[in-house]
């Protein structure tokens, strides 16, 4: 493979001052082109059928509508945009994934939206619909999601009872599944892992959140952030599971010659992306992946 697929276009982020994760896209993808083996794939955004799939059409319409609350607790206009984009990037890197193996999808804010509500900054749940989508569309028989942001993905559990997927979806997150404790964590790691093996495909928040200095949480150093991620990478590559993956959360925010910063939250990023070239960069995964367009 010469360059990991990236699924970006520009109109994925909004600013939002109440969290860096709407504007994170930009600047994350920005840094990337600059100094990583990265493609730009452009896509088309969801569409409102789409967010039907995971999401209670009346919560759905509401919420478009501006007569609900989003995820970030404002009725915004040009937030509610962003979705079709934050939700399509996640839709077409795991469809590209399970052609060309490994796919990233440069988007947070999914995992706490549940079938008929939105908070904790996210507002329509991606993950869930992109499940979706390739459950009906490409002839998959079973999704995994694992969730390493540092918090309860509460939203896709609901979504995944409430429309009975436990069979097609394997979910692991915090507080549900792995000890939020760093020597816990890596004897839980492999067995969380290898409960992965019988998926098609599988969605991987990789979230910088669990970073122990991030004021929302966190257990984990720089350097085991980059075991956890190499560990990850590895096994799917060596086990051959398609794998997509995007950003998840992140909220290290400094200001620099008063200019809000989130440059620790990127260098964790950045990290995430090295440690997928590692595992996947001397392959050939993504070979012909497709035409590359100018979503920058």
């Amino acid at each position: 493979m010469e360059k990991l697929p990236v699924f970006f276009n520009r109109k994925m982020g909004v600013d939002v001052l109440e969290t860096p994760s709407p504007r994170k896209p930009l600047e994350v993808v920005a840094h990337w082109i600059e100094r990583y083996p990265v493609s730009i794939f452009d896509f088309p955004p969801a569409t409102v059928n789409d967010f039907y799939l995971a999401h209670q059409a009346e919560h759905v319409d509401g919420v478009i509508e501006l007569r609900i609350p989003n995820g970030m607790d404002t009725c915004r206009q040009d937030v509610v945009d962003s979705l079709y984009w934050t939700t399509g990037s996640m839709i077409a890197a795991s469809k590209h994934a399970l052609k060309h193996q490994i796919s990233v999808s440069p988007t947070s804010g999914f995992h706490h939206a549940g079938y008929d509500f939105s908070w904790g900054f996210c507002t329509f749940n991606g993950l869930l619909i992109a499940t979706r989508k390739m459950l009906i569309e490409d002839g998959v028989g079973q999704v995994g999601i694992l969730d390493f942001d540092q918090h309860q993905g509460d939203g896709s559990e609901d979504i995944i009872r409430r429309l009975g997927l436990e069979r097609q979806v394997v979910h692991v997150t915090g507080k549900s599944h792995y000890t939020r404790e760093r020597q816990a964590f890596f004897k839980e790691l492999p067995a969380l892992l290898s409960s992965f093996s019988e998926c098609d495909v599988v969605l991987y928040q990789a979230g910088a959140d669990q970073h122990i200095d991030d004021p929302l949480g966190g257990f984990l150093n720089d350097d085991e952030l980059r075991v956890r991620d190499r560990m990850v990478f590895e096994f799917f590559a060596q086990s051959e599971i398609p794998l997509a993956w995007n950003l998840a959360g992140g909220y290290q925010v400094f200001e620099v010659d008063g200019i809000r910063s989130i440059q620790k939250v990127l260098d964790i990023h950045n990290a995430t992306l090295e440690e997928c070239w590692r595992a996947y960069g001397s392959g050939s995964a993504a070979r012909g992946a497709g035409q590359e367009h100018g979503g920058l």
